[in-house]
């Protein structure tokens, strides 16, 4: 038996030349789907979108909906419009406001009021506030101990 040349390269990939499988196979629903195909006629699918488009005008709004989308095309996902949530927080200046806040995020994500990803990006605005306060935490204190070091008289001498 002849060795036949390679259908994938080194890495796994199909080699040019390789149709990439065996395609759909010609069973049953191939021919069904042909014999569909074979039937609807172009004058058919016009008929179909004009009646569709009549519909449309009556209020339909399945109809409506069916017809732009074969016109225009399907809209893009759009982002889901914020929706008020239950849960109120305190404004968050401190480490214990933050701590108030974490508590209220727990219990309406217990409670159900909050999906748990909305928890978490909530959560996640928490620690971010958390670690503005700490910096500007150490920055007070820093600056307070350079004040007190320079105010140290040393007696003209330094030592290291």
């Amino acid at each position: 038996m002849d060795n036949p040349e390679p259908t994938r390269d080194s890495n796994g990939r199909f080699a040019p030349g390789n149709p990439g499988g065996p395609g759909r196979s010609r069973g049953r629903g191939y021919e069904l789907l042909r014999a569909a195909q074979e039937a609807v006629t172009p004058e058919h699918m016009t008929a179909m979108m004009r009646r569709a488009l009549r519909m449309a005008l009556e209020g339909n709004l399945s109809a409506m909906r069916f017809v732009a989308e074969r016109t225009l095309g399907r809209p893009a996902d759009a982002p889901a419009a914020g929706e008020p949530l239950d849960v109120s927080l305190p404004k968050l200046v401190g480490i214990d406001d933050c701590l108030a806040a974490i508590d209220r995020v727990n219990d309406a994500m217990v409670r159900g009021a909050i999906t748990v990803e909305v928890a978490k990006a909530f959560l996640d605005m928490i620690q971010v506030r958390v670690k503005a306060i700490e910096v500007k935490d150490l920055e007070q204190r820093l600056t307070a101990l350079e004040e007190s070091a320079s105010a140290v008289d040393l007696g003209g001498r330094r030592r290291f």
